[in-house]
């Protein structure tokens, strides 16, 4: 059975897609006719994420149809956005007339529903300041990259020598790299795949050596430590210890990586802002949440290795 074409689209408008907790902020709708006859809106809804499906309802502000292929402003919302900081969505429904040609008579087919509209992201305060150690290569840009961006999308600074900060002299580096560190609230560290290796016939990849280096400063200076790890490193050295704290990705699936950070960051919040490591329990519940959101890759990879 074939598919039925969309009769329109949105475009929704806000100033930003990343606000703070509480904002009251304003939703435009724009829509564009999309079929071959004329439609007419007399009420668009507004079903956000965190309302838990409640909605909102305004009559347009267009009082006249809409020829086919136009677009028109229809009407704007007005939202508080809620307190709690993640991931939302929002969905726009429109009550559509739609114009028929042959009887010259209006149809009214009820609310349609757009289905979820893009993200926007409720961003805690205050920002902290965090040192990410992470691959410089070209190569590995592409996930670094994305994943900072995530991560500044959680209310984090990121500074790396590198990358925010540079050093004319490179016997300079490891001193620059403890003053980062020693400047920042917190650590986190992105182990990338580097060489290829083989142990008790399992191959796996390596992380660069950088990344040992930096998180052990970070440990000696007793800063709340995160590690985002791809699920292809060979877990060695400080990696191979369950204290310190993983969170796995693929570099192919960040979108499931976008969704365990919302449930891990917000603790991590928390334990930055207590300093101290002993009030971590949030967090690591946040972790255990975050790998069950995932089907347990860790868990599951782990027990194929140990049946090969």
């Amino acid at each position: 059975m074939r598919e039925e074409e969309p009769l329109w689209a949105v475009y929704p408008k806000v100033d930003s897609f990343v606000e703070p907790p509480g904002k009251e902020i304003k939703v435009g709708l724009t829509v564009q006719n999309l079929s071959d006859s004329a439609l007419y809106f007399s009420k668009a809804e507004i079903a956000p994420s965190w309302a838990n499906g409640k909605r909102g309802i305004k009559p347009t502000e267009r009082s006249d149809y809409l020829a086919s292929g136009n677009s028109a402003f229809l009407t704007e919302f007005n939202l508080r956005l809620p307190s709690t900081p993640s991931l939302y969505t929002i969905k726009f429904g429109l009550e559509t007339w739609v114009y028929n040609n042959y009887t010259t008579d209006w149809r009214n087919l009820g609310i349609l529903w757009t289905s979820d509209w893009g993200y926007i992201q409720v961003t805690p305060q205050p920002i902290y300041t965090v040192f990410v150690s992470c691959s410089l290569r070209e190569e590995d840009k592409p996930v670094v990259n994305q994943i900072l961006n995530m991560l500044k999308l959680w209310g984090v600074e990121p500074r790396t020598v590198g990358i925010t900060r540079f050093s004319e002299d490179p016997l300079r580096v490891p001193e620059d790299i403890d003053n980062e560190i020693e400047k920042s609230e917190a650590v986190i560290g992105i182990a990338t795949p580097r060489d290829y290796s083989a142990q008790d016939k399992i191959y796996r990849h390596r992380t660069f050596p950088w990344l040992h280096i930096e998180t052990k400063k970070a440990i000696d200076s007793d800063k709340p430590l995160l590690f985002i790890v791809d699920e292809r490193i060979r877990l060695e050295g400080l990696l191979e210890y369950p204290d310190f704290p993983k969170v796995l990705y693929h570099p192919t699936k960040l979108d499931v990586l976008e969704h365990r950070l919302a449930v891990v960051m917000p603790g991590f919040r928390e334990w930055i802002a207590k300093k101290n490591k002993k009030e971590r329990g949030k967090f690591d519940d946040g972790l255990v949440k975050a790998g069950l959101i995932l089907g347990g890759i860790w868990l599951v990879g782990k027990l194929m290795e140990e049946g090969k």
